[in-house]
Order: structure tokens, then C-alpha cells, then sequence
């Protein structure tokens, strides 16, 4: 009987389609890797699609790191509604009439660039009290979720659709940025109120749309195409400093003894003559353990 060749650890870089959640992909990938740890870096609405990277194995060990990189998304918003959810699967809250011409609706959203406080939307999985956010909202109860501090590094190509009242554009955005939230923000300052229609995620940290590969399309693969098409964690850190070890030293790198090391990387890939086991972490010019193969 033909042996199935070994899961690699390393990042699966989906493209999430739309109606299902990010733990949905998880669940469907753990079905086809069975036994293998698997976790996603950010969570996608069902009603998103785009760059869900999958980290497969001791990858999911770069989970937060991941996580918590720089995103870009392509947002399209309807102008003169407001609903619960702040998009267009919730229930309609507010409605009116839309007076403002193209160049006062880009002008009100490109104030919007920059640090600022942002308040989650009530339909999120923020945890109050060790429960969702979005299970509260169910129940018709309203807690005060704190606002955050984000920041919106652009906004670009902004087309408006006065009859319509449709409004596109791209933003690259921080951690932790809500674009439902910062939609609903944008039409109170234009106005007239705004809620969001469409949501595509085309980058998160390096990885990117044109790179992603399409869930079903993947599912399709034979196991061995699969395996290739999971970015092994040697790859995606071949920019950071290769640190290799001997035997001795690569045996106290694992009991965790610390070495000093001269560099500005916060991680390094470390070696064992010449063969890749892992990566350390920097602090303060300090390197140790921190994920090995």
C-alpha cells in the first residue's frame, strides 16, 4: 500500500469563499489533514471572502504573529442605511435620503486615515465575561464594548455611485480594525448613515490574493498537490538571519539556553548543520527557543 506523503509544517494561503466562516475552512481542512494541528490567522465574516491564511502543524505556533499583521481589504458600502450588524445581513435600524454630492463623500472618508479610537461592532466574537459579543446582540442585550486603538494607513480608490448610493474603495488597516465599524463611522460623518455590502480581504501581511489558492478549487487537488501548495515556515521567513548551530549548541538551543546574537531581526531561522529545525526569537539581542520542526 502507497504511503501519503507527510504534512509539511508551514501556512496555507486560502482564499475564502463566501456563506461559510473561517472556523467552517478549519473544520473542512482538519477533515482532510485528520491528526494535524490546524488553526486560522483572522477571522473572515461569513459574508467576506479573500486571504485566510491556514497555518498547518507547529505553524500554529505563528497564529498571533500572523494575526496580527497589516491588512488591506476592498470594501463596498451602501450610503442611507444603518442596520444592527452593520452589514447588509442585519436588520435595517435607520434609513434616509442621500443629499451629499461625490466630492463631500470622499472628502468625509478620507478623514478617516490616520490613528483613531474604534468601537466593535455588538455582532463580533469579542468575549465580555467569557462570552461572545454577538450572543448578547442575540439576546436583544447591550454591553459596552471599549473602543480600540487602530489605524488606517490609506484609502484608495474611492468610486462613488450617487444613484446607486453605492460607494467603493480599498484600505489598508491595523490589527484589530473592524471595516463594518469604520463603514458605519463613515456615514455618520457623511451623514446620511452606511452600511457594508460587500468585504474582500486581497492581502494580510505578505501573503496575497494573486498567491491565495480558491478553498473549493484546492479541494479538488490530489493529497500530494495539497502538500505543495502549504508554504513551508522556512520559506516564508528566508528574509530573516540564518543562525546555524552544531550538535552541542543545537542541543542546549533546545533545553533553552539563550545566546546573544547581533542582529535587528525579531526572529531568526535556526540550523542544524546546515539543515533547517526551527526559528528563535530576539529580545533585546538575546535569542532562544521558540518553535522547532
Amino acid at each position: 500500500m502507497m504511503m501519503r506523503p507527510q504534512v509539511r509544517n508551514g501556512v496555507l494561503n486560502i482564499d475564502k469563499p463566501q456563506g461559510i466562516t473561517s472556523h467552517d475552512v478549519v473544520d473542512i481542512l482538519r477533515k482532510v489533514f485528520p491528526n494535524v494541528k490546524i488553526g486560522h490567522t483572522g477571522t473572515l465574516d461569513p459574508l467576506a471572502t479573500g486571504v485566510l491564511p491556514i497555518c498547518i502543524g507547529e505553524a500554529t505556533k505563528l497564529t498571533n504573529i500572523l494575526t496580527s499583521e497589516d491588512k488591506v481589504y476592498e470594501v463596498t458600502m451602501l450610503l442611507g442605511v444603518e442596520t444592527d450588524t452593520y452589514d447588509i445581513t442585519g436588520r435595517i435600524t435607520f434609513a434616509n435620503v442621500l443629499d451629499k454630492d461625490e466630492f463631500y463623500i470622499k472628502e468625509r472618508i478620507k478623514r478617516f486615515i490616520g490613528k483613531q479610537s474604534q468601537i466593535p461592532p455588538m455582532y463580533s466574537a469579542i468575549r465580555i465575561d467569557g462570552k461572545r459579543a454577538y450572543s448578547y446582540a442575540r439576546e436583544g442585550k447591550t454591553v459596552d464594548l471599549k473602543p480600540r486603538e487602530i489605524e488606517i494607513y490609506s484609502i484608495e480608490n474611492i468610486k462613488v455611485d450617487i444613484n446607486k448610493r453605492k460607494v467603493k474603495f480599498t484600505v489598508e488597516c491595523s490589527k484589530g480594525t473592524y471595516v463594518r465599524s469604520l463603514v458605519n463611522d463613515i456615514g455618520k460623518k457623511i451623514g446620511c448613515g452606511a452600511t457594508m455590502t460587500d468585504l474582500r480581504r486581497i492581502r494580510t501581511g505578505r501573503f496575497d490574493e494573486k498567491q491565495s489558492v480558491k478553498l473549493y478549487d484546492f479541494l479538488k487537488l490530489d493529497y500530494e498537490e495539497m502538500i505543495n501548495k502549504i508554504i513551508p515556515i522556512e520559506e516564508y521567513f528566508k528574509e530573516y538571519k540564518k543562525v546555524n548551530l552544531d550538535d552541542d549548541m543545537y542541543n542546549k538551543f533546545l533545553n533553552g539556553v539563550k545566546f546573544d546574537i547581533d542582529t535587528q531581526d525579531k526572529f531568526v531561522r535556526i540550523y542544524q548543520n546546515n539543515i533547517f529545525r526551527g526559528l528563535g526569537v530576539v529580545e533585546d539581542k538575546i535569542m532562544k527557543r521558540f518553535l522547532v520542526e
